[in-house]
């Protein structure tokens, strides 16, 4: 379009020389923001370290770039060690199993090097506010680590910090890159020059810590049968007995296989303080449910409770209903209907949308012989899930019991159009329906208590599995 050329013979008319002015002036304004934006993140980290809370970190394994393939664990080890030093600081931190959520919820296999787009994409289908991620290079006498923080609102990537030392010092140059970490993330967070920041400096991990022993452990995650991960996890419980964390997963472990008196063996070696202690204090409980042991079940669900009125944030938990919930049981089980009546309602009130809540208000209130009660939070129950075809046989039986035999063929008739199936009433014991949350929902331990967008808020389990009390 010749029109559009600045010569002497043809000017463009003052329209289109408005427009190409407004177009350069903002291509100048991107590369000015472009500009501002590398200088940022390649600069000093007052951009982010001005904030006072860094959010929740996603922590990503360090990318093993000496090729020497024997120490393809180190990288999970590293995530691992970061992961519990920056907790160690008070900071809020998602777990390798949330991690290899959102992988699965994508579609990406955990083992993949991945863009720092698509960092960002994992790290916002896990809601964290902020990623750790670094590489590690080994000469085969020196060994150099690397770690960069990218944040996601603001858009911000640190520069490289590194650590180099011996193999044999592993923690300590681990230690001193955790605090560089510390310090980008929060002003608040840096030592006083000369100040210790090496790995004494840091509760946990102990300072103890063998290699090996941190070997066995991320071996024993990672393994894919459940014999290996046993025998890595107990190597590495045996080389370092201070470290709480294989004991958690051991504990984790015989819990899945309904070993209780293995589950409960190993959880008693987790603090009640550390990162995995309040998970370890419910399982220890559900245990206690499953072994028919109601009062050490109260003592452990109480205990939990107790620290949700903790004036010390270190020690405080927040309400969680699976923990009224699981408490409401162990009393209903030790006779105290009108407690457990008490903590099933308010761990309803704190979940109003979880069926099983309901459904053990209204047990409570037949073992206290209040049939009429236990009606509407029966209803309310089938009212949320309508195929819950226990809930409907306890309403049908506690309608009937009540002479209300018009109400309760209703309540048949009313399954039969839905395609829900006959349902038979029986005359079972109603408190030996009672219903146990057996999942503990951990994203309910971040500020604010909010499960990641796009997935439910809490999730329990009313099947009771079967319990083999025999060691393996």
């Amino acid at each position: 379009m010749r029109g559009l050329c600045y010569n002497g013979l043809a000017m463009p008319p003052r329209f289109f020389r408005t427009v190409l002015l407004i177009v350069c002036a903002m291509i100048f304004a991107a590369a000015i923001a472009q500009t501002s934006l590398l200088a940022q993140s390649e600069g000093s980290p007052s951009a982010v370290s001005s904030a006072s809370n860094p959010g929740t970190l996603l922590v990503f394994p360090f990318e093993n770039d000496s090729r020497v393939a024997s120490l393809d664990w180190l990288g999970e080890g590293l995530a691992e060690l970061t992961t519990e030093r920056l907790q160690d600081r008070g900071l809020s931190l998602l777990s390798r199993q949330e991690r290899l959520a959102a992988l699965e919820k994508i579609g990406l296999p955990d083992s993949a090097r991945f863009s720092h787009a698509t960092i960002v994409k994992i790290a916002t289908e896990a809601d964290a506010d902020g990623v750790v991620f670094g590489r590690f290079i080994y000469d085969g006498k020196t060994l150099t680590l690397e770690a960069r923080l990218l944040r996601l609102s603001p858009p911000w990537l640190s520069p490289p910090y590194t650590q180099s030392g011996t193999l044999e010092n592993l923690l300590r140059s681990h230690a001193r890159l955790t605090w560089q970490i510390l310090c980008a993330l929060a002003q608040k967070n840096c030592r006083q020059t000369g100040a210790d920041t090496d790995e004494t400096s840091f509760a946990a991990p102990p300072p103890s810590l063998r290699t090996d022993a941190l070997q066995n452990f991320v071996r024993g995650v990672i393994a894919l049968d459940d014999d290996s991960r046993l025998r890595a996890l107990r190597e590495a419980a045996r080389l370092e007995p201070a470290w709480d964390r294989p004991a958690f997963e051991l504990g984790q472990l015989y819990f899945m296989r309904h070993d209780c008196d293995a589950a409960l063996q190993w959880y008693s070696h987790v603090p009640p303080g550390r990162a995995d202690g309040p998970e370890a204090g419910f399982n220890t409980g559900i245990c206690h449910l499953l072994r028919n042991d109601a009062a050490r079940a109260e003592a452990a669900f109480a205990g939990l409770l107790e620290r949700s009125r903790s004036a010390d944030p270190k020690v405080r938990l927040p309400e969680i209903p699976e923990v009224r919930n699981n408490l409401g049981v162990a009393r209903l089980r030790a006779g105290k209907s009108a407690d457990a009546t008490a903590e099933f309602e308010r761990a309803a009130a704190l979940d109003e949308e979880e069926p099983d809540y309901w459904v053990n208000v209204g047990i409570s209130k037949l073992a206290a012989k209040q049939p009429a009660a236990a009606v509407s939070p029966f209803e309310r129950a089938l009212k949320i899930d309508p195929k819950d075809k226990d809930a409907r046989t306890l309403l049908i039986s506690t309608l009937e019991s009540l002479g209300r035999s018009a109400d309760a063929a209703a309540v048949v008739s009313e399954a039969a159009q839905s395609g829900s199936g006959p349902t038979q009433p029986t005359s079972r014991d109603p408190v030996a329906q009672v219903r146990i949350s057996m999942k503990f929902d951990r994203t309910l331990l971040r500020p604010g208590g909010n499960a990641p967008a796009g997935q439910p808020s809490r999730g329990t389990n009313s099947q009771k599995p079967e319990v083999d009390t025999g060691r393996k």
